[in-house]
């Protein structure tokens, strides 16, 4: 999970489950009890809160703290793995809107119902993570997975930018600055499908979007989506089990359905 947050003026006690939070306070400043400890709390600081812990934090004076956060697990065996690497639990980065964008850009993943989105949540967690292993001398690994996370989010923004047009393995392997051959088996490891595969699913699911929020015939549709009529017609009837026009009707005839139900 990821979201931005206003406190509300008090202490309040807060129990984290078996999932690590990192916090970065945008705006505001409070105080934080853990483990017997207080801390000050202020803007621009970066907090990973381990799992297991009760808290008590907040601000007793207005304005309220603006924390962005992100909920994830990360263990090792039976102990946690932020643990075996004694981390700081909180740091304050020299570039705050580098941050606030990471965390933006996470949400807006999280959110998003797309093919990708479950990609994307975990490149911007990695990101978030990585980003906070910067300040503590301990980014090697981690960056190693951002950077191979990076390459696939690249070629995915690109397919997406390009479904009305030719969409081949060569250029989105040079996009990666692999052979085609190394980086079909590369996306496919990492997004589940191979390169064309995944094209044709982003082809169908946007000529989806386009006919149930528009009146575009069907061959506009399809050329919109870089494919020809037969071809998109063959998507449908193999993925959904009807033809673009039948997928239309149906979808509309339930969407009336409801709208009745609901008066």
């Amino acid at each position: 999970m990821a979201s931005f947050s206003y406190t509300r003026p008090g202490l309040r006690v807060q129990s984290l489950p078996e999932f690590y939070r990192l916090w970065y306070i945008k705006e505001g400043q409070g105080v934080l009890y853990m483990n017997g400890h207080r801390y000050e709390v202020q803007t621009g600081q970066l907090y990973l809160l381990p799992p297991g812990s009760q808290i008590v934090f907040g601000s007793e004076t207005l304005p309220a703290i603006g924390i962005y956060w992100c909920h994830f697990r990360a263990s090792m065996g039976d102990m946690q793995l932020f643990e075996l690497l004694q981390l700081p639990f909180c740091v304050k980065p020299v570039h705050g809107d580098h941050i606030i964008d990471c965390f933006e850009s996470l949400i807006h993943a999280f959110h998003s119902t797309s093919l990708s989105s479950d990609l994307r949540v975990k490149a911007g967690m990695l990101e978030v993570i990585a980003y906070y292993l910067d300040y503590c001398g301990q980014q090697e690994e981690i960056m190693q997975r951002i950077d191979s996370l990076e390459v696939i989010d690249r070629v995915l923004e690109y397919i997406d930018e390009h479904l009305d047009g030719n969409i081949g393995v060569d250029e989105l392997a040079k996009l990666a600055f692999l052979h085609p051959n190394y980086f079909i088996s590369f996306f496919k490891s990492a997004v589940g499908f191979s390169p064309i595969q995944y094209v044709n699913r982003r082809r169908l699911e946007e000529a989806r979007r386009l006919l149930e929020q528009t009146d575009r015939a069907v061959n506009e549709v399809a050329g919109q989506v870089g494919l020809q009529n037969h071809y998109l017609s063959r998507l449908f009837k193999q993925h959904i089990g009807l033809s673009p026009t039948q997928y239309r009707r149906v979808h509309r005839e339930s969407h009336l359905l409801l709208e009745e139900g609901d008066h």
